[in-house]
């Protein structure tokens, strides 16, 4: 099963059961894994793949096929379908973020693809404002040809790529710091946009549903990135296959209120018809070419 057949057949919130089947069904090491998540989930998506083996006395090689068994190509992709699925299963468990470092390795051939496309999309720019996240540093290292422009950022990581590139002016939005995303977020923002106003705002999101549109898994997360939506001209959505089909977070803002949403989905795909349906304006990234196609 491919990551995009997994994810259309199997959403995140249907994981849980799926790994309380294998407490009763699995083979002996996988019955060990599966009720070690159950106990304690919070450690399991907060832990590497080394640490998690240590923690369990069992190999890597062990983990991934425990993964595989399940739908995913490898540990990244559980555990960040695992965060999820208890959030929308809401199971007398806090919240807990996926690593970032999970989301930097899944679907990069698709997230780089988004990203050269969303750089062609703001070459005339003079200014723009970027998200954090994986998808928001792939689009910053794009911009590295791009003539110097005026960015603003919430992400430490895209201000440092940018700073390398020599080129842009670098400003940061300011406040507090989320250690694990290396992001800034608080209600500071929302105070100093009032000062500033961009061409463009390219955006990233962790869910993308047909009917609610974007939604993040922090709620000062949503606060701010709908205040930097009103501090741009523009604003476009960098939304890769592996969004689409999970639980709804804290919202962001509806199909609609986007100028242009990029994405790896086929552009032939009933998805891809339920957004344009929904009010999305879309461009479609193919992960080997440099060129996307406009609906």
């Amino acid at each position: 099963m491919t990551l995009a057949d997994k994810i259309t057949s199997e959403p995140a919130q249907a994981l849980i059961p799926r790994i309380e089947a294998l407490v009763d069904g699995g083979t002996r090491k996988f019955r060990d894994i599966a009720k070690a998540i159950l106990d304690d989930p919070e450690a399991f998506i907060r832990g590497s793949n080394r640490e998690t083996c240590q923690r369990l006395g069992a190999s890597e090689p062990t983990l991934i096929r425990f993964c595989q068994s399940l739908g995913y190509k490898g540990a990244s992709e559980f555990r960040i379908d695992l965060a999820l699925a208890y959030v929308h299963n809401r199971r007398d468990v806090l919240a807990v973020e996926p690593l970032h470092q999970d989301r930097r390795l899944v679907n990069v051939a698709e997230k780089r693809a988004i990203a050269r496309l969303a750089a062609e999309e703001v070459t005339h720019d003079r200014s723009l404002v970027i998200d954090s996240g994986s998808t928001a540093e792939f689009f910053a290292r794009a911009l590295s040809e791009s003539p110097g422009k005026t960015i603003m950022t919430t992400s430490l990581t895209v201000a440092q790529i940018l700073l390398d590139q020599g080129q842009h002016d670098v400003l940061l939005t300011g406040g507090r710091v989320r250690r694990e995303a290396r992001s800034l977020t608080g209600q500071l923002i929302p105070t100093a946009l009032k000062h500033f106003r961009f061409d463009t705002f390219a955006m990233g999101a962790d869910c993308a549903d047909i009917s609610a549109g974007l939604s993040t898994f922090d709620e000062d997360e949503a606060v701010v990135t709908r205040a930097l939506m009103g501090a741009a001209t523009r604003s476009i959505a960098l939304i890769d296959q592996t969004k689409f089909a999970k639980a709804r977070l804290h919202a962001v803002c509806r199909f609609d209120d986007l100028d242009c949403l990029i994405t790896d989905l086929d552009a032939d795909s009933p998805r891809a018809a339920d957004l344009v349906r929904a009010g999305a304006k879309l461009r479609f990234a193919q992960p080997h070419a440099a060129e996307g196609s406009l609906r």
